[in-house]
């Protein structure tokens, strides 16, 4: 099974470009679900705050039943917890509460921890992934952004352990994880950020100001394609949010699979 979608639904600079320029707020998932067809949303706010029951819930009842979701550990897991070598438990066990009512409609399909580019491969970073996968006992998905974990090695261990790696797209740049669509589980986890080549020094808002080519979705389909042939589930999230370019992108590589249910938006607008 492939799940397509986008990382996050929710943003003001996708009005008027993606969005309708009269669509509220409270309009925007169900349109992400209904007009573009999406199967798949991956939640990005919860990196910043946890989650409440409520929006959980509010979320499972505004889509439909057969769409399914990954969601993004909070930055005091991911970003601050192994500085200090020991899981924050009690951030994990209020994430996972909260998240109880897609766990048990099985709607949840994976949980995603991505680490910093200071996260730097060694025995310690090791056990801490260990760690989150042991205390989460969950489907973890692992995101690197420094090179330094691209290694056979590391790749067995995470076969060894059934977690994902999280096949990056990114800007090629020293330092930075490269593209490797390496299957470490049954479940592929594919993530498209853009190619901004001022990845580092751009504002949080442009740092994944991209548009893929034609040619470059080709590529992926390819590799998706193949993967599709071991993995029981893919799930391909596109993160260049930038005033809509990861909705134009998604659609154009769900068409690839589905062109009879693909929607196409104006890029003129």
């Amino acid at each position: 099974m492939i799940y397509i979608g986008t990382s996050g639904f929710s943003f003001p600079d996708w009005i008027g470009h993606v969005y309708p320029r009269d669509i509220r707020k409270s309009q925007m998932l169900r349109y992400y679900a209904f007009i573009w067809k999406f199967n798949a949303l991956e939640l990005n706010f919860t990196y910043y705050r946890l989650p409440s029951t409520k929006t959980i819930v509010s979320l499972l009842r505004n889509t439909p039943s057969d769409m399914i979701f990954t969601i993004k550990l909070p930055a005091s897991v991911t970003h601050q917890g192994w500085k200090k070598e020991r899981v924050p438990e009690e951030d994990l066990i209020s994430f996972l509460r909260a998240v109880e009512p897609m766990i048990s409609e099985r709607r949840l399909k994976a949980i995603l921890a991505q680490f910093p580019f200071s996260f730097r491969y060694n025995e310690r970073n090791l056990g801490y992934i260990a760690s989150i996968a042991d205390k989460a006992n969950f489907k973890l998905a692992v995101e690197l952004r420094n090179k330094s974990w691209d290694r056979e090695s590391f790749y067995s261990w995470l076969r060894e352990r059934g977690i994902s790696l999280v096949t990056v797209d990114e800007p090629r740049l020293p330092g930075l994880f490269p593209y490797r669509p390496v299957l470490t589980s049954e479940t592929a986890y594919f993530r498209f950020h853009g190619r901004n080549p001022d990845w580092f020094k751009a504002s949080a808002g442009e740092r994944y100001k991209y548009d893929y080519s034609v040619a470059e979705l080709t590529s992926f389909v390819r590799d998706v394609k193949n993967v599709l042939k071991s993995a029981s589930d893919v799930f391909v999230f596109f993160n260049n949010c930038y005033r809509g370019n990861a909705v134009r992108n998604a659609l154009q590589f769900k068409g690839f699979f589905d062109e009879a249910n693909s929607v196409s938006i104006d890029r003129t607008k």
